[in-house]
């Protein structure tokens, strides 16, 4: 898996603590809103968003850019443009991402995202 390999050996651990913990947050019976808190705050280490981050870029610049025509790669050039004159576009892909991430993990499919997590880096 490609955020298992992403991950640098020495925070392999703290991944899987993470993935257990979103798993853990999924299953519990509190509130939704509960549940996004406890997320969110449980992925605050950089250890843990990092490698996942990094494997989700790596699939957007995929998708997005390797796989498009010119119009389309001007397109998203000219929005990209538009958001780092802005001066807060890294700020909000930074933060969409980490806050995407977990909530995906805990309300979305990605509960057999974190499973798969806990797997490989136990046989990693």
């Amino acid at each position: 898996m490609a955020i298992v390999i992403a991950t640098k050996p020495n925070e392999l651990d703290a991944l899987r603590l993470w993935a257990q913990a979103m798993l853990d947050i999924r299953s519990s019976n509190t509130s939704a809103i509960s549940k996004a808190k406890a997320a969110i705050l449980a992925s605050t280490d950089r250890k843990v968003l990092a490698p996942v981050l990094q494997v989700a870029w790596q699939e957007l610049k995929r998708v997005g850019w390797t796989e498009r025509g010119l119009p389309a790669r001007m397109a998203m050039g000219a929005a990209v443009g538009a958001l780092t004159l802005s001066g807060q576009g890294a700020g909000i892909a930074a933060l969409g991402g980490a806050i995407g991430v977990p909530l995906f993990v805990v309300f979305g499919a990605g509960g057999a995202l974190a499973g798969v997590i806990i797997d490989e880096t136990r046989r990693k």
